[in-house]
């Protein structure tokens, strides 16, 4: 074909999430269809285009290229630089080209699309039933891939070998499967079979299917290979098979996810909004954590105590499958380890350690590379934002309000562990790793750091850590630092969770700037010693911060066991507010014993114990006094429960009589809070009322506090920490600080709690870096 005259080539560098997402064939067909040639290929830093025809139509293909991609591609940033022209050739698509250092994006593991779920219907489909089903537009990403750029080769699928019809779909541009990595189908894909706890088979295939589905058919537990590694699944409309998983797993009263079928059944089982049903159906396809609908089907105890039900659909094909034909429509899935372990990933890694909790595994011989949880989203009438981020997330990247001049690593706190790497002007954050107790934990918090560099093919010339002398993740930061030997920064707990805040709004204060935050969780290293954990604090843009006010600190009676039987909280903060007696008309403490509560009341006037202002604290004893756990099975269960007892009550009011004391710095008085509710508890008041009103005057003195504490030309407020994802928490306080005039910043897609703190320390880090200076307590 003839091309004009004047011809003009451009090269385009684009950035974002654009590998594995089909946005090479969305290109080239763009390009074709405007009769454009050149190449296109994935590389270290995006996708780069070189397109070449006449200055009208590269226009035309500029302008008409955001809505031709691929439906998950996310174009972050382009850029266009005019290139010497060459002998015109038709537009192809080239093979990837390595390099130092990787500024692309891989999309996260996604579900099933419904082109895909269509291709497993068809009668005539070469991939009816196939449970590795998948295209340029769905499936295993993160999980599957070693490094950047993209391509199977790089891929756990690059040792199965593609049959010709797969080839061709794969070579063929205008297909959906060009360039699919994991693509793959009965003849040449992964293969599935049926394992007895001892490892010995017993199916493969359709029979393996069906046997593990009689299994749980008949109320046992299947390990499933899933996604991101092994996950355990029961009936979830069965208590004993749901009591019996809780018995092996050691999971103890938190609650199970549970996988429905369909959108139809997951309406039975939770009241949810338009928005959080498309949510489910997404390609991210989180657990919700929606409310309990009334006459659901599943069991009680899969989540006890709580309001909410944490609700999720199929996340790979393979679960379909495991739906297909049964007698049950709702599964319990959970991950598939014993608590605060690793999720397992490898077939004899999970015939090993859950051994004694599955009756039956069902495998595949697709090995996962990255290990990865189910993300946790919540809904607030429609609202979302996130528990954990995880599968369906990561490791897409968030902003950073400086570009860092060197790559750092982030390695979070000592709960909920994430580790996150800083590259220039944006960060990535790894998969959910969890609490650090054990060595398996700790190992698996390295291997999520290190593979984050590996994906990116980047090495961290800088550490970021805690401030907390005895967080493992300070030791493991402290040795990376001496073994690299690179510099270690270290950053305040709750203002890595203030920055976690600002950079994902992109408000963190420039220099001569300054902005508040309000930081409630559980417990944080203070710089005065003290462990803080209801914090009032100011930045501003020469990463100087003070601490305007704090919740008032309550003596932690036994150290660790005030954390775990929150009782003993409540004690001390009675017998500091002078309502020590009101204790005795409380039905719960005969459980406890009334020498044992003397004991503890007596002890906590002394003062060798330590000190804590944590608003977690706080609400465990809240939900103590109310008699709804007086030991925490697992983080913040009394807390939770309150809330959620909250919920059953209307509208609530405040206990106008708790005020604010005079004093300086202003301290929210949680012992008058904590006698308030308790001289109502023993008035006879319902338990649900007085949990809300608990919530409602919390509020109310949070608020005035943040009037009374912030100065008049500071008008930003960032919300976090781990109690935001209380809705009560998160609606009251908005709703009173919007009122006075405060621009009011929520964590979204950043967990509130210790998830996201090593994206906080990213955004510190960065900031410090570019500013050349430090964070300064004054």
């Amino acid at each position: 074909m003839m091309k004009a005259n004047r011809q003009v080539r451009r090269r385009i560098q684009c950035r974002g999430t654009v590998q594995g997402v089909g946005f090479r064939p969305a290109i080239y067909r763009l390009a074709v269809s405007l009769e454009l040639g050149g190449w296109v290929l994935n590389s270290p830093q995006g996708v780069i285009i070189e397109i070449q025809g006449s200055p009208n139509v590269l226009d035309r293909f500029v302008k008409d290229l955001p809505a031709a991609l691929p439906i998950l591609a996310d174009l972050q940033d382009i850029e266009s630089s005019i290139v010497p022209t060459e002998e015109w050739s038709p537009f192809q698509v080239r093979r990837s080209e390595g390099g130092d250092q990787a500024r692309g994006s891989l999309p996260p593991d996604s579900a099933p699309c419904q082109e895909c779920r269509q291709d497993m219907e068809e009668v005539s489909n070469r991939r009816r039933h196939y449970p590795f089903t998948t295209c340029s537009n769905c499936g295993p990403r993160f999980s599957v891939v070693h490094n950047l750029p993209y391509d199977r080769e790089r891929t756990s699928m690059g040792c199965f070998p593609m049959c010709p019809d797969c080839e061709s779909e794969y070579t063929n541009p205008a297909d959906r499967r060009f360039h699919a990595e994991p693509l793959a189908c009965p003849a040449c894909g992964p293969r599935l079979w049926l394992a007895a706890r001892g490892g010995e088979a017993l199916g493969e295939g359709e029979e393996a299917l069906f046997k593990a589905q009689r299994m749980l058919s008949d109320g046992g537990i299947v390990a499933v290979k899933g996604m991101g590694g092994f996950q355990l699944a029961c009936r979830a409309d069965r208590a004993a098979s749901v009591e019996t998983l809780r018995e092996r797993k050691r999971r103890f009263g938190k609650p199970f996810a549970v996988m429905a079928r369909d959108i139809e059944t997951a309406r039975q089982c939770a009241h949810l909004h338009p928005s959080d049903e498309k949510l489910l159906q997404s390609a991210a396809a989180p657990i919700l954590l929606a409310p309990h609908r009334k006459g659901s089907p599943v069991a009680r105890a899969a989540a006890p105590g709580c309001a909410d039900i944490g609700i999720m659909l199929p996340t790979t094909p393979l679960h379909i499958e495991l739906f297909r034909g049964t007698d049950y429509a709702l599964l319990v899935m959970t991950s598939g380890n014993i608590s605060d372990e690793p999720i397992c990933c490898g077939n004899r890694e999970a015939l090993k350690r859950l051994a004694g909790i599955a009756d039956l595994f069902l495998l595949h011989d697709r090995d996962v590379v990255r290990r990865l949880d189910d993300s946790v989203m919540r809904t607030d009438d429609g609202i979302h934002y996130s528990v954990r981020r995880s599968r369906g997330s990561v490791p897409q990247s968030l902003p950073l309000p400086e570009t860092s001049p060197q790559p750092a690593l982030a390695l979070g706190g000592h709960l909920q562990t994430t580790a996150c790497l800083a590259i220039e002007d944006a960060a990535v954050p790894s998969q959910h790793v969890g609490d650090l107790d054990h060595e398996e934990a700790r190992e698996f918090l390295l291997e999520a750091a290190l593979g984050l560099e590996e994906l990116t093919q980047t090495r961290a010339s800088v550490v970021a850590v805690d401030l907390h002398p005895d967080y493992s993740s300070t030791w493991l930061g402290e040795a990376l630092s001496m073994e690299r030997g690179i510099p270690l920064l270290r950053f305040q707990h709750h203002l890595a969770h203030a920055a976690a805040v600002l950079g994902e709004h992109r408000e963190f204060p420039q220099r001569g700037e300054r902005c508040a935050a309000l930081l409630l969780d559980g417990t944080g290293w203070g710089p005065d010693g003290i462990a803080w954990g209801g914090e009032w604090l100011i930045l501003d843009g020469a990463l100087t911060w003070r601490r305007s006010a704090h919740l008032e600190p309550l003596p932690l009676v036994g150290g660790e066991q005030a954390v775990r039987q929150p009782w003993r909280v409540l004690c001390a903060a009675l017998t500091k507010a002078g309502g020590r007696d009101l204790l005795k008309a409380l039905p719960w403490t005969a459980e406890i014993g009334e020498e044992t509560i003397d004991t503890v009341c007596r002890l906590s006037v002394s003062e060798v114990w330590p000190l804590a202002t944590g608003a977690g604290r706080l609400f465990e004893a809240a939900g103590a006094l109310l008699g709804l756990a007086l030991q925490n099975r697992y983080e913040g269960e009394a807390a939770a429960r309150l809330e959620s007892k909250a919920s059953e009550a209307g509208t609530g009011s405040d206990w106008s009589e708790v005020l604010i004391p005079a004093g300086d710095p202003p301290v929210l008085p949680v012992s008058e809070l904590l006698l308030a509710a308790a001289v109502r508890m023993v008035e006879g008041c319902p338990a649900a009322s007085v949990a809300r009103d608990f919530h409602e005057t919390f509020c109310r003195l949070a608020a005035d506090l943040t009037m009374k504490t912030i100065p008049e030309n500071v008008r930003i407020v960032a919300l976090g920490g781990g109690c935001f994802v209380n809705r009560l928490l998160r609606r009251g306080l908005k709703e009173r600080l919007v009122r006075s005039g405060f621009t009011v910043l929520l964590p979204e897609r950043v967990p509130a709690g210790d998830g996201g703190l090593s994206y906080g320390q990213s955004v510190l880090t960065a900031v410090a870096l570019a500013r050349n200076t430090k964070p300064e307590w004054v």
